[in-house]
């Protein structure tokens, strides 16, 4: 397989992916109006205008615990699939899942951090009054 066939077979359907969707939201654009007021560009749920302070503050005291699943899920499923592979003694394979989950331990690691800090905070733990 050349360069070009390479590059057409897996270049082309993204392309064509990308200008389906454009020529999609262009055409919607055209076919619905668009008029804003006030009442529809403001931030109310349902167009109910807000009177008084909210009746509840929505504490993120769990963030930091939802970036920690989210970040250590995708890395504990890669070194399930790294456990795997020296039984079909396969080194290659084994080596660049390695290389794949050590990359992602990298990049992982700052958002780690971040959200080991925001678990530290105490002031998210606490309700407004």
């Amino acid at each position: 397989m050349t360069y070009i066939q390479a590059a057409l077979s897996f270049g082309l359907p993204f392309v064509l992916v990308l200008l389906a969707g454009y020529g999609t939201y262009k055409l919607l654009s055209l076919a619905l109006p668009n008029n804003p007021n006030p009442l529809k560009t403001s931030r109310f749920e349902a167009g109910n205008i807000p009177t008084g302070e909210g009746r509840l503050w929505f504490p993120l005291q769990y963030y930091g615990y939802l970036l920690v699943y989210t970040t250590l899920e995708p890395i504990v499923v890669l070194l399930f699939i790294v456990a795997a592979v020296p039984f079909y003694n396969n080194f290659t394979l084994f080596r660049n899942l390695i290389i794949v989950a050590g990359s992602f331990l990298i990049l992982m690691y700052p958002i780690l951090y971040y959200a080991i800090k925001q678990i530290d905070t105490l002031t998210y733990w606490g309700l407004r009054r």
